[in-house]
């Protein structure tokens, strides 16, 4: 997603800008993308369940129950420790006492990677919309390229550092929403600099908020599937419940700007006489 973002924008920017084209006619053009992506996850379906069988392939397809004790090797895989460890049965069902049991082993992941997400979406879509309201048109987009450029390269650094405490992530990212509703309703930055080179700043801004984002997510992965005192049988189910209370967050955190942007930060508001020259 992180690439994607990063070349969707470029992209946007390109058809947009240099060849003049209409959003509709760039919207069009990435129809045919439909079928990278479709022809991608039939590849990577293919390679991920290539050279499998048994009850190993039953896992990758989505996972089964623990088989009884006198289970066939023809259904269940011939390696013996398959039917003799419960713990690699794969995820369980998403009933009341696991879905509480899972909450109760992985809760602060779960908060974190939820937290992480509310607060990436407060800042973009929502302030960096308000940021660049009296900017040119590429800078919301520059906005959107940046913050995946920091997703990128964090997402890839927890091959090599890992960070136990997601907490201080977390908190971080607290502090980047602070800095950015000040500046939205100050301006401090972008209006520092003429012609529009506040938002170079801005926009550097904007890749150390993805650093954070991508490092937290990538931490809370690694934690959700490591973490000792987890589960075996857990670990998807809270990794399965950390996107769905992620989704919930990220949705409070845009509709809200809703009601926002019509209220306290509304344009008027924040630019009560016009956008100022120069910018």
């Amino acid at each position: 997603t992180g690439l994607a973002g990063i070349f969707g924008s470029l992209g946007y920017i390109f058809l947009r800008g240099p060849l003049g084209l209409s959003t509709s006619w760039v919207f069009a053009l990435c129809v045919p993308l439909c079928l990278i992506y479709w022809a991608a996850f039939h590849y990577l379906h293919r390679e991920a369940t290539s050279g499998v069988e048994g009850r190993r392939l039953a896992r990758a397809l989505g996972g089964i129950p623990p088989p009884p004790p006198q289970a066939s090797p023809a259904v269940y895989g011939n390696d013996p420790r398959e039917l003799l460890n419960p713990e690699d049965s794969g995820s369980l069902p998403a009933t009341l006492p696991n879905i509480q049991a899972a909450i109760g082993a992985s809760g602060s992941i779960m908060f974190n990677l939820v937290a992480v997400y509310c607060l990436e979406y407060t800042l973009w879509p929502g302030l960096a919309d308000r940021e660049t309201l009296c900017a040119g048109k590429v800078w919301y987009t520059t906005m959107w390229m940046s913050y995946n450029v920091g997703v990128t390269l964090s997402r890839c650094s927890v091959s090599v550092v890992r960070i136990k405490r997601v907490w201080l992530l977390t908190l971080f990212q607290l502090c980047n929403v602070i800095g950015w509703f000040i500046e939205v309703y100050t301006g401090a930055i972008r209006h520092a600099f003429p012609d529009s080179h506040g938002y170079y700043i801005m926009a550097v801004w904007m890749v150390l908020v993805g650093l954070c984002g991508g490092a937290t997510y990538g931490n809370c992965m690694y934690l959700f599937n490591t973490q000792a005192g987890i589960p075996e049988g857990l670990r998807e189910l809270g990794v399965n419940l950390g996107f769905l209370m992620s989704n919930i967050g990220i949705t409070a955190a845009t509709a809200s700007f809703s009601l926002l942007d019509a209220t306290i930060m509304e344009k008027s508001l924040l630019y009560p006489d016009g956008c100022p020259p120069g910018i």
